[in-house]
């Protein structure tokens, strides 16, 4: 039988060689792709980004959304405050503040985060409305975080957005100064994906949610009482049936002869004490890998303010540890809105809110009755407070010489030798005229006007109001004088 000739023509063109190149393309991406490290995600055998269905755990959850909650309430402002930069910064920041914060948070959860910021055009750009002003920039139209496993971090800190999800359908180096942000948590060299703390978790959630199914279960067989009949006739199969319908109608009708008893497991009360030990390890380790401490609902048994002080600061420490951790994702945000709009960069300082330290507050006061003089400077580095806050003594008393010794009633007969200083003092006095000083009508009058020294020192200005600078400061000398000696002798009569 002859065989039939194919038409060349007709046949199919070759595409073996295309099939090969992207078959080794693809071998060749297999074998220099950075492989997980990840001891845990390597023997429970799934991927990085699976770990996000603990995130459904009750007890996992409420822990995680104890460091969420702490971290987006964190206090920030940017340095330089002033200009009109700063105020559209802040507005704007505010208005995506929760998705960057939490977004950037997430890389303690998984290893590593990746937020994307699509901008507004410049031929329409974002309005700062601010009384009668308003100020165009280029803002956010949307920031937030993209599924992790989409990209993949290096070694070298590039980030590759991977071929199955970009139109060019190969790795691609994405852009990390205007487009993405990256956030690692302890990434290494030979580690380029971080350190997932939810990784660690991974076996206590499997243990407690498929514990948590045994016990179901358990409950459900043994839990219910069994009902035992014992029938004197010896028809089994009608007690039997007599029984079944007891369960769903709750009534069951007997003769004299026969009899029926009701029976729990006794192994349902141990195994209940023995779960209830099991799970509430499990909650312990939870707790303490994500809060680093275990004293979130209860003290176990016993407490006291100094261990819950030193549990809070355990706490702190953790939020202290994730403030470091976003800072540089945040500012690389803000440096990129700065840098759009041709803005001068500004630093943004993260979770730095001052107290007033008891102990560090009672050590001032103590240094300021000793005679220490703590200047405005010392105010604002050690307590945070800004220009303004702290007015200098100067600006609110009377001008005093400072060489002068500061004796408040010096009655000594004796003439004492005078420095250089009093000798100035003394010369600037002696070309003065005599002073009348007030009366003792005007005094009794100024005193019982007045409640404290400002009110004494506005009533003499309306009692003369013409005097001279000095006559006034004599005045008000000697009417402060006799307020301190009526002061202490109604003090004394009290007594």
């Amino acid at each position: 039988m002859a065989k039939k000739k194919r038409n060349p023509e007709s046949q199919k063109p070759v595409s073996g060689n295309l099939s090969v190149h992207e078959a080794e393309q693809a071998l060749l991406n297999y074998l220099t792709k950075m492989p997980d490290v990840d001891e845990v995600l390597r023997k429970a055998g799934i991927t990085r980004h699976r770990l996000k269905v603990m995130m459904y755990d009750d007890e996992v959850y409420q822990a995680i959304e104890k460091r969420q909650d702490k971290l987006e309430g964190a206090p920030w402002r940017l340095e330089p405050a002033e200009g009109i930069e700063t105020e559209i910064l802040y507005a704007h920041l505010r208005e995506w503040w929760c998705e960057i914060i939490l977004g950037a948070q997430n890389a303690r959860w998984y290893g590593y985060s990746v937020l994307e910021g699509i901008y507004s055009r410049p031929e329409n750009p974002k309005l700062h409305i601010q009384g009668d002003t308003v100020t165009p920039f280029i803002g956010f139209e949307w920031i937030g975080e993209k599924p992790l496993q989409w990209y993949e971090p290096k070694s070298n800190g590039s980030l590759l957005l991977l071929k199955n999800y970009n139109h060019t359908h190969q790795d691609q180096e994405v852009d990390q100064r205007f487009k993405h942000f990256l956030t690692r948590c302890k990434s290494t060299f030979e580690n380029p994906y971080g350190e997932a703390l939810l990784s660690r978790l991974y076996w206590v959630w499997f243990f407690k949610t498929n514990g948590f199914k045994f016990w179901s279960k358990f409950v459900e067989k043994y839990g219910m009482p069994l009902l035992v009949g014992k029938s004197s006739t010896g028809h089994n199969q009608d007690m039997r049936d007599a029984l079944l319908k007891a369960h769903a109608t709750s009534v069951l009708a007997i003769s004299s002869m026969d009899a029926v008893e009701l029976h729990s497991a006794s192994a349902v009360g141990n195994g209940s004490q023995a779960y209830e030990t099991f799970d509430k390890n499990l909650e312990r380790r939870i707790q303490k890998v994500v809060l680093g401490q275990t004293l979130t609902s209860g003290t176990d048994g016993a407490g006291s303010r100094a261990l819950g002080d030193v549990h809070l600061e355990v706490q702190n420490a953790k939020y202290r540890a994730d403030i470091r951790m976003i800072t540089p994702t945040v500012q690389a945000i803000i440096n990129a809105l700065c840098d759009l709009n041709g803005w001068k960069r500004r630093q943004i300082i993260l979770g730095e809110e001052k107290s007033l330290e008891p102990e560090k507050a009672e050590r001032d006061v103590k240094l300021k009755n000793a005679g220490a003089v703590l200047t405005p400077q010392y105010f604002k580095r050690e307590y945070g407070l800004e220009d303004g806050d702290v007015i200098e003594q100067s600006q609110t008393g009377f001008n005093q010489f400072t060489h002068v010794p500061k004796q408040v009633f010096n009655f000594k007969a004796k003439p004492n030798k005078l420095s250089d200083a009093q000798q100035e003092v003394e010369e600037l006095t002696d070309g003065q005229d005599d002073l009348t000083l007030l009366s003792m009508s005007e005094i009794q009058q100024l005193l019982s006007e007045s409640d404290s020294p400002e009110s004494l020192v506005f009533n003499l200005a309306q009692l003369i109001p013409k005097a001279t600078k000095t006559e006034f400061t004599a005045k008000l000398d000697q009417a402060l004088y006799a307020a301190d000696i009526l002061g202490y002798m109604a003090a004394s009569e009290g007594k």
